[in-house]
């Protein structure tokens, strides 16, 4: 039988499988392979609405309009001021809104929401710049719909700087800011949606003390610098007012009652010398106490507070009441009991219309 002309001899050196061949034959199979898993990719990529290529450091209207971010912060509670550490603490929702039309798919698609981490997609990369010490407590993901629709949602609870004017103290309003920023783009490259809004149960947040009202946001650019390149922000703020009530208690009233204490010193006969003397030297003693003891809770301020000025004039009040009670009983010691009985009626009539001075400049200028 003639031999098949098809057939090949495995011992031609032709056609001999040599290492190097096989090898050639590996990588090229390996190369198509990896090809086919790129187009099935792809493919699913398309279907799937997924991110393919790199949509997280280019915004989407790069090179054009800048693009519109919508934030939405529900105030859930405010734990508290503190007067002395300038700290306030919140718990907030926040839910921030963009479109990416990179992200949209057609209806063929197999779900109506999308959830990507936010590291996977392009965002505005926002923080909050007083920040003290805020915990994250939602994962970090973000929902997409078919027209590329994007929200992100968290909840952040923590501490917050705050730079309190305390100049009207005790009968004081602070304005509470939360500040969220950009850290990447300027206002050139992305602006804040006027529909952004502050929301929250004012008439229930636990921070005792305080009548809390929410204040229209407003826009920020943030710098570091002057003439910088700024970020673009919004900044989001609570106006506090102080309940006034709690230091009437704990300031005007026990002030009151040793300045009290120091006018009942010229009732006593001048001739009662050490009677007097005790109780003059007990109040300015009792008022140094309560002054120092007050003032450590609050920050260490270049101004006067009017709590401030209260316990000043007050002491002043109260030295100068010293003073006479000194006086007169020097002078009744010395034959001049008709003169230091005169001074001491004069200081009995004298001393509340003081007081009534020292009220008056305090807290109505």
């Amino acid at each position: 039988m003639p031999p098949n002309r098809l057939a090949l001899k495995v011992t031609d050196p032709e056609f001999a499988l040599t290492p190097n061949s096989i090898t050639l034959v590996a990588t090229m199979i390996r190369k198509a392979l990896f090809a086919v898993f790129l187009l099935c990719s792809a493919a699913a990529s398309a279907q799937n609405g997924s991110p393919n290529g790199d949509l997280t450091s280019t915004r989407p209207n790069a090179g054009g309009e800048p693009d519109e971010i919508k934030v939405l912060v529900g105030l859930l509670d405010i734990g508290g001021i503190d007067n002395r550490e300038q700290l306030f603490k919140v718990d907030i929702f926040i839910e921030v809104e963009w479109r990416d039309p990179r992200l949209a798919v057609g209806y063929d698609a197999t779900e109506d929401l999308r959830t990507f981490a936010v590291g996977e997609i392009w965002s505005p990369r926002l923080l909050v710049v007083n920040d003290r010490g805020l915990d994250v407590l939602l994962p970090q993901v973000a929902t997409v719909d078919r027209q590329g629709n994007v929200v992100a949602r968290q909840r952040l609870a923590g501490t917050l700087a705050v730079d309190l004017e305390l100049r009207d103290f005790p009968f004081d309003t602070q304005h509470l800011p939360i500040e969220v920023v950009s850290y990447q783009y300027d206002p050139t490259e992305i602006v804040f949606s006027e529909a952004s809004e502050l929301v929250g149960r004012f008439d229930e947040l636990s921070g005792d003390g305080w009548t809390y009202t929410a204040l229209d946001p407003e826009p920020l650019v943030y710098r570091l610098k002057d003439g910088g390149r700024g970020g673009s922000g919004i900044t989001f703020a609570v106006m506090a007012e102080r309940k006034a009530s709690y230091y009437i208690l704990t300031l005007a009233l026990p002030m009151t009652l040793i300045l009290f204490l120091a006018w009942m010193t010229h009732w006593l006969p001048v001739d009662v010398i050490p009677p007097r003397l005790g109780m003059a030297s007990a109040t300015v003693f009792s008022l140094i106490a309560f002054g120092v003891s007050f003032r450590l809770t609050l920050p260490r301020i270049a101004y006067l507070t009017d709590a401030d000025r209260f316990v000043l004039y007050s002491t002043l009040l109260v030295l100068a009441s010293l003073a006479v009670a000194v006086a007169t009983v020097r002078w009744a010691s010395t034959d001049r009991k008709d003169a230091a009985e005169r001074l001491t009626q004069q200081a009995r009539r004298a001393f509340p219309v003081l007081y009534g001075l020292i009220v008056l400049l305090t807290f109505t200028t």
